[in-house]
């Protein structure tokens, strides 16, 4: 059965394949509307939580608010982020989020707030780390400058000599193959590691008796 560290893992090399459509521009302005302090780089909410109900599972964390204030122009949550470990409820740790009230909408800066709390907290656990690492910055950059270049003429590549596909998850004594738009885990003793597989989406097959997903 997969560690937490190694869910944990997978639930990274998720949010990194998403590429630019999962990181967003962070900036914080004042009251007159201009921003304050530096431009910051970080994962859109629901692609984090959609990455870990994906490899956790949403049956296997939850959270509890503490405390929660609201201020003239911002709203400010206290949250505790609790994993399901051994059939055991464990508290993994707390964090305070906080949002700015925009034109007087509470409502959405509460939220806003609570979910800020909750993606602090799932930080301490190194969910979605690139983040706080300032990684994210070159991610959003990059594309952004291919989407401002505009249309460039199509230019011929080679064919792909190799048959191992890219961004597939690491699996300790496990290699991948792409079988005609089919991916193949090889390796020993993986029924061993079908949890660790099942998180990375793929599923036994068995005619062939292997292990295989789609290639996207």
């Amino acid at each position: 059965m997969a560690t937490l560290q190694e869910k944990i893992t997978l639930i990274n090399e998720r949010l990194r394949s998403f590429g630019i459509e999962a990181v967003q521009e962070i900036k914080m302005t004042g009251k007159d509307g201009q921003q304050i302090g530096q431009v910051k780089y970080g994962y859109r909410p629901q692609y984090v939580f959609d990455s870990v109900n994906e490899i956790l599972g949403p049956e296997n964390w939850r959270y509890e608010l503490s405390k929660e204030e609201i201020f003239d122009t911002q709203a400010v949550a206290e949250i505790k982020l609790f994993l399901k470990l051994d059939n055991e409820w464990l508290c993994k740790g707390s964090h305070k989020g906080q949002m700015q009230i925009v034109k007087g909408n509470v409502g959405d800066a509460q939220k806003g707030a609570i979910t800020d709390a909750i993606q602090k907290c799932m930080s301490l656990l190194s969910i979605g780390s690139d983040s706080y690492k300032g990684l994210l910055k070159r991610v959003y950059q990059k594309n952004s400058t291919k989407n401002q270049a505009g249309p460039k003429q199509a230019v011929e590549k080679p064919l792909a000599t190799s048959t191992k596909p890219t961004a597939m998850p690491k699996i300790s004594g496990v290699t991948f193959e792409d079988r005609q738009g089919v991916i193949v885990a090889i390796g020993e003793k993986l029924f061993d590691k079908k949890e660790l597989l099942k998180a990375a989406g793929f599923q036994w097959d068995k005619t062939d008796k292997t292990w295989m997903k789609k290639a996207a």
